[in-house]
């Protein structure tokens, strides 16, 4: 790990980290901010996905189409967004542009222009996307039932809330910029074809100063067990259900990750065949985890006609008991090399890797080599699987239900 991996930790609370990866030309940077929903204030909520868009109209001595030129002109893939923790900036190019590129991502987080005429527009598509909900009630469910499941603010929509961004000003997201986007707490990583000296003089340079403290917050625990129920005339209901799991940091953690798979991992998975294969129930129907920073829950879903929608809810809620009766050798060989080829998809990819590195930091405290991750995995056996859970049934059972009627819950 010595020569493949580096970190350093700057006096302003930014941790660097770097991951050499031969045989690529290419190299990837992820930069998380500690300027995610959780930490929207609560007559603000939504101004996090805002403000990522403002900062990219315009930074240091570029407007916003001469920030936009510059950046394609390095021949940058790239992305940006609000999750519930942080507020994320990536991109991907041959190595020598992304180094080239951290000076330019300094002056979006540092010092953007933050224009008057670019607000409007910047909060308009926040609004905009609420519209669209409307038209997708999956993905309305799928928001409800984070809402109520985690903890408060863990379970918040990054896209806010209508009200707030209606009132939201432009000096508000200034003051908002002044006292989120900062250097304690913030994590940028590369992997890559790079050089770790090279790479640390110029983090150093651009960021090493990088100072200030983001505002934190409390959990409120949730309520465990409630049913809600959202009326929407249509020809289909959709059933959300989660339930509380351990989080990443647990020794079972990969128990837990093989026996989702088995419950919900696609077309092989307990409830695609019970629900949609056996039984023709269901057009749609998954199940995976969730996890945040010291909380992690199971979240499923099921799409289904009206007149099959108590069948389904009663199926699935059926398959998730079952699945403590414990699980088959061939179910557990064929979870563990599910996980195990989407491990090494995610290695052979400079912009996951950068990615990894930064998630796994931020939850674990610690950088994990992707040998360590499939060590892990191979060491999960049907005995284990099966003795994690008998000792964790799962529930009580948050259930969100989108449709024209309510439906009897367990």
């Amino acid at each position: 790990m010595a020569s493949q991996y580096f970190k350093h930790q700057f006096p302003s609370g930014l941790t660097l980290l770097g991951e050499q990866m031969s045989g690529v030309q290419s190299a990837a940077m992820t930069l998380l901010l500690p300027a995610g929903a959780a930490n929207d204030p609560d007559d603000a909520r939504g101004s996090a996905t805002v403000l990522s868009d403002l900062v990219l109209r315009g930074a240091g001595a570029r407007d916003s189409r001469g920030l936009i030129d510059y950046l394609d002109g390095l021949g940058l893939q790239r992305s940006s967004g609000v999750g519930v923790q942080h507020t994320h900036f990536s991109c991907a190019a041959v190595g020598p542009r992304v180094i080239q590129s951290l000076g330019t991502y300094s002056d979006i987080v540092r010092r953007p222009k933050l224009p008057e005429d670019g607000f409007e527009a910047a909060r308009d598509l926040a609004l905009q996307s609420f519209g669209g909900l409307e038209d997708e009630p999956r993905n309305k469910l799928i928001i409800r039932l984070r809402e109520t499941h985690f903890p408060s603010p863990l379970g918040r929509n990054p896209m806010g809330e209508p009200k707030d961004l209606e009132h939201l000003t432009l000096q508000r997201c200034r003051d908002e910029h002044h006292s989120r986007f900062c250097g304690d707490g913030a994590i940028l990583s590369i992997a890559g074809n790079i050089d770790f000296d090279v790479v640390l003089r110029e983090v150093d340079k651009h960021f090493g100063d990088f100072d200030g403290s983001s505002p934190k917050f409390a959990l409120s625990p949730a309520v465990p067990g409630q049913c809600i129920f959202e009326v929407q005339p249509s020809e289909q209901t959709h059933i959300g259900i989660a339930y509380d799991s351990i989080p990443v940091t647990d020794p079972d953690y990969y128990n837990m990750r093989v026996a989702i798979e088995v419950l919900g991992g696609g077309m092989s998975g307990r409830l695609f065949t019970e629900l949609r294969e056996k039984r023709g129930l269901v057009y749609n129907v998954w199940a995976g985890y969730g996890g945040l920073k010291g909380v992690g829950a199971i979240l499923g879903y099921a799409g289904t006609s009206n007149d099959r929608a108590q069948a389904s809810l009663d199926c699935l809620v059926e398959q998730i008991h079952r699945l403590t009766r414990g699980v088959a050798p061939e179910e557990v060989a064929r979870a563990r090399i599910g996980l195990k080829a989407s491990t090494i998809i995610e290695g052979e990819s400079t912009s996951g890797r950068a990615a990894g590195l930064a998630h796994d930091y931020f939850m674990l405290g610690a950088i994990r080599t992707l040998e360590q991750i499939k060590a892990a995995i191979e060491r999960v056996t049907v005995d284990s699987v099966n003795d994690f859970l008998a000792r964790r049934p799962p529930g009580p059972f948050t259930i969100v239900i989108v449709g024209p009627k309510p439906l009897k819950t367990p």
